[in-house]
């Protein structure tokens, strides 16, 4: 009764430790190491194994064990229904022998196998089962001179099994998932590869087909780039088709827009700080030239980046060294540099808003994006993709005429292919019905109604269905939006062009609000006339 108090002793010491040892890693092969010392140590069930099937489900395999060499491990080899432990794999019950030494199929070390010849050498053997199909063996030696209580034996280990088994659930379960987000990963890169691929961008145009074929030659190097462009040409869209198409594409692509960021944040951003570094610094931050190691960092509207943080930038761009803010430990990265910018550096760079050796630094490969006014060819087929696109996202059915092509083909698009994309969006939104005319499109100029000066009222009213020689008229949808009614015409003469003009000062946008019309209006207005807004600057 004593032996019997102390093993339930021992055995409940045991199974605590145990316990905690599945909640401190999810590496079964280690956990069941631990296990299987622990076992060893407390109630003396020592050279414990645990074994699992080979790929080929032929064989057991010994995965961790206790008092076994390395090379003892490679050789322990059971096969699976003929030797003793595969007979417990197959079959799916516990066996224990009085005398392991003459039954084959028994994994016995040769290390300190002297000590153990002294005594009659007991071996169990239990089934890790999960969901009721076998999945590994359990075993361990105990010799006679020891307290021997071979079915309390078998109960602990049978629990060690168990425990086990919820290990390996988890595992598998891991493991799956780590293979589903590894080809759901790959999937999205060959997706992204494909999407931002240049020969799958919109180029009709002479002059984006040159800057997509600059794109493609600087993709697979390693060369700084500075995307130069008006506002909403695409340049972030560009910088994508360089790294996806670059041999960084399976590494980070980093985005930062200098503008978004305060001056006083804009260097930890950059580079990171140390926990305590500032006021509000509780914790170590990583960088985004950091996050970005081995892939690529884009720094969008460069121009806009504080003085201070130029010179910092110059050194990583050199050395590709930086230190977080707060420390003086110096970080080495490998990060390919694109940048892009609407501002003209050169005119930073004489009233000494920018650094020349930045700007000389990031121009190794300058690529020009050019406006869409530029590229008029490319219109008609962005506007198709758009309304595909916007069509399908709001479940609408809209057609555009060719009227209303010619429309969109022959508006100036100040705000380029951001403005087209947000025109057709909100196009497809407000449509009414399936067939658009030019009045239904709602451009954006059009809706911001510019307040009535007094040189409005001077203005004649004029009804004819034919303008006079010398005056510009526009029809339906080049009008304010409160003045579009169908066949209205607002005349512009040359004169009065010429004097509005002159009293603003040559600021076509004062001057057209003078005249009641709109900025583009009046930009046909002054092409058609020859007049140049140079001649009435102050």
């Amino acid at each position: 009764m004593k032996d019997f108090m102390v093993h339930q002793a021992r055995t409940l010491a045991a199974l605590t430790e145990i316990s905690k040892l599945f909640s401190s890693s999810l590496d079964y092969t280690e956990v069941a190491k631990q296990c299987l010392y622990l076992l060893s140590d407390i109630l003396d069930l020592e050279r414990g194994t645990l074994l699992m099937p080979t790929p080929d489900r032929k064989y057991l395999a010994i995965r961790a064990s206790v008092g076994f060499t390395p090379e003892e491990i490679r050789e322990a080899v059971y096969e699976i229904g003929r030797d003793f432990v595969g007979k417990v794999y197959s079959s799916g019950m516990p066996m224990a022998l009085p005398d392991a030494d003459d039954v084959e199929g028994v994994p016995i070390p040769k290390v300190n196998a002297d000590d153990f010849n002294l005594y009659r050498i007991g071996f169990i053997a239990v089934p890790v089962t999960l969901d009721g199909h076998p999945v590994g063996v359990l075993t361990a030696h105990r010799t006679t001179h020891s307290t021997t209580m071979v079915d309390e034996d078998i109960k602990v280990m049978k629990i060690v099994a168990s425990l086990l088994s919820q290990t390996l659930r988890i595992a598998e379960m891991i493991r799956e998932e780590n293979s589903r987000l590894v080809q759901e990963n790959k999937e999205l890169h060959l997706e992204l590869e494909e999407r931002f691929n240049p020969e799958n961008m919109i180029a009709d145009s002479s002059a984006m087909a040159k800057t997509l074929e600059m794109v493609r030659r600087v993709a697979g190097t390693d060369a700084t780039v500075l995307l130069r462009g008006e506002s909403g040409t695409g340049k972030s869209l560009l910088a994508r088709s360089i790294h996806f198409s670059s041999p960084r594409k399976r590494a980070p692509f980093v985005i930062v827009n200098c503008a978004s960021l305060p001056a006083t944040l804009i260097e930890s951003e950059l580079f990171g700080h140390e926990k305590g570094a500032f006021t509000g610094a509780f914790i170590q931050r990583t960088g985004r030239f950091e996050a970005a190691d081995g892939g690529t960092l884009f720094l969008d509207e460069i121009g806009e980046l504080p003085m201070e943080t130029q010179a910092k930038l110059l050194r990583v761009i050199q050395d590709r060294t930086f230190e977080r803010v707060g420390s003086s430990k110096t970080m080495t990265v490998n990060v390919r540099l694109i940048c892009a910018t609407n501002a003209n550096l050169e005119q930073q760079i004489r009233d000494k808003e920018f650094r020349e050796d930045l700007y000389y630094r990031l121009m190794v490969v300058p690529v020009q994006v050019p406006p869409l006014r530029t590229r008029r060819e490319d219109i008609l087929p962005l506007c198709n993709y758009f309304l595909k696109k916007f069509t399908t996202k709001y479940g609408k059915r809209v057609s555009i005429s060719r009227e209303v092509m010619e429309f969109l083909e022959s508006y100036t698009w100040p705000g380029n292919v951001r403005e087209l994309e947000n025109t057709i969006e909100r196009t497809v939104v407000l449509a009414g019905g399936e067939t658009l005319t030019p009045r239904d499109i709602p451009i954006l100029e059009t809706l911001v109604a510019a307040p009535a000066a007094p040189f409005v009222s001077a203005m004649p009213e004029v009804s004819e269905p034919a303008p006079a020689p010398g005056i510009v008229t526009f029809g339906p949808m080049q009008g304010r939006a409160r003045e579009r009614q169908p066949y209205e015409r607002v005349p512009l003469r040359e004169k009065d062009i010429r004097e509005a003009m002159h009293n603003a000062g040559g600021i076509q946008t004062h001057a057209a609000r003078m005249l009641g019309v709109s900025l583009r209006q009046l930009r046909y207005a002054l092409t058609r006339f020859e007049i140049k807004a140079t001649e009435f600057k102050y």
